[in-house]
């Protein structure tokens, strides 16, 4: 996925510079700044961006302007005008995607794209203990996902192409890619805490009576296998008509 998006970048330009918003802690703005991107990541979380910080120059990237700031408020910040593309990997669902694509529209090349890159695509199924973790969940935070402390989650409106298709980027393809996923039950019950609706603050001081019966639940499945599952994903991109 990530060499899909740099071979996209490399076609519009020579030496590509790419925004990804919603960046966290700069899990996918690493691997597109160690193709050669020239990369500028925002995240309205100050946490997340120094992780990422510390993160890019463990492994020597050091082309990546990291800013902490909404991506509603990309088109305020200095510096960033006529970029090859946008990225949002799983986070384009946490925007105001209209507003989003609207700032986008001036701040892209005329040949440039937006990508939003889902870890599942549209329509697919989930791994079986996806109900597990959502059963065990809702007995301490509720069956309504949290975005948060405090704030609930609220789906958008609209799937992520059809709101593409409204904006200036409206000539869209989809790239979908089966990968495989693979956990221990240990990792996977730790993998809860990078949530939103499953975060450490959000459970408050649940966490650890989340997190051990989370592991019991997943345990009397598993046992002592490893989890392991297909799953695709996919890599939506607009262009301009």
């Amino acid at each position: 996925m990530a060499d899909y998006l740099s071979h996209l970048a490399h076609a519009q330009a020579a030496a590509p510079r790419l925004v990804e918003l919603g960046c966290g802690p700069g899990t996918l703005t690493l691997e597109l700044a160690a193709r050669g991107m020239d990369m500028v990541a925002l995240d309205p979380n100050p946490d997340m961006v120094a992780t990422g910080r510390k993160r890019a120059a463990a492994r020597r990237l050091l082309s990546i302007d990291w800013r902490t700031a909404a991506a509603e408020h990309v088109a305020d910040q200095s510096g960033v005008s006529a970029v090859t593309g946008a990225v949002m990997a799983d986070s384009f669902h946490w925007m105001d995607r209209a507003a989003v694509l609207e700032a986008l529209s001036g701040l892209i090349a005329p040949h440039g794209f937006v990508a939003v890159v889902c870890s599942r695509a549209l329509g697919t199924p989930r791994p079986w203990w996806h109900d597990v973790i959502s059963q065990v969940r809702a007995r301490y935070v509720g069956s309504a996902p949290a975005a948060g402390v405090g704030t609930s989650y609220r789906a958008p409106v609209g799937d992520h192409e059809s709101v593409l298709r409204l904006s200036a980027f409206c000539r869209v393809s989809v790239l979908r890619y089966d990968y495989p996923v693979r956990y221990t039950v240990a990792s996977l019950v730790a993998a809860q805490r990078t949530f939103a609706y499953s975060s450490r603050p959000v459970l408050a001081e649940h966490h650890q009576e989340f997190e051990k019966a989370l592991t019991a639940a997943l345990g009397a499945v598993a046992g002592d296998e490893p989890l392991t599952a297909w799953a695709q994903g996919a890599v939506i991109v607009g262009r301009r008509e």
